[in-house]
C-alpha cells in the first residue's frame, strides 16, 4: 500500500500540534494539570508534545503496517525521535537539567540507533537477495 495523502496530511498535521505543544508547555501543563515549577518539569511538557511530533512522523512515513517488525521499529524509532528533539529543545530554552533528563535523554538516543541499525541491516539482507 502506497502513502496516500490523507495519510500524509494527517501526519502533518500531527507534527504540527506536536511542535505546538514542544513550544507551548505551559498550555500542556493546564490541560494536564501537570506541575511546571522546575525546568525538568517543564523539560517533562515538552516531551509530551515529542510524542505526538513522533507518531505524526511515524503516520506521515509508514509505507504499510506489514512487515509488522518494520511498522513497529519505525514507530518505537519516531516516537523516540520526537522525544528525544523536544527534550533537547527543552535543554536549550529551559536550561538546567536534572540527571534523570540525560539518562532520558541517552536512553532515546541509543533506542532511536537500534532502531535505525535494525531497520537499516533488515533491508540490506532484502536487497540482497
Amino acid at each position: 500500500m502506497a502513502r496516500r495523502p490523507l495519510q500524509l496530511g494527517l501526519g502533518l498535521v500531527l507534527v504540527a500540534a506536536g511542535a505546538y505543544m514542544i513550544f507551548s508547555p505551559l498550555v500542556v501543563a493546564e490541560v494536564y494539570s501537570r506541575p511546571h515549577e522546575t525546568s525538568s518539569q517543564m523539560i517533562n511538557l515538552r516531551a509530551s508534545g515529542g510524542t505526538v511530533v513522533g507518531i505524526g512522523a511515524f503516520i506521515a512515513w509508514l509505507p504499510a503496517l506489514r512487515p509488522w517488525l518494520r511498522a513497529g521499529l519505525g514507530l518505537l524509532l519516531c516516537s523516540m525521535a520526537g522525544i528525544g528533539l523536544a527534550r533537547a529543545i527543552g535543554f536549550v530554552l529551559d536550561g538546567r537539567p536534572d540527571g534523570l533528563q540525560w539518562v532520558w535523554m541517552i536512553a532515546e538516543v541509543t533506542i532511536v540507533v537500534v532502531c535505525a541499525l535494525v531497520l537499516r541491516a533488515k533491508k540490506w539482507a532484502r536487497d540482497a537477495r
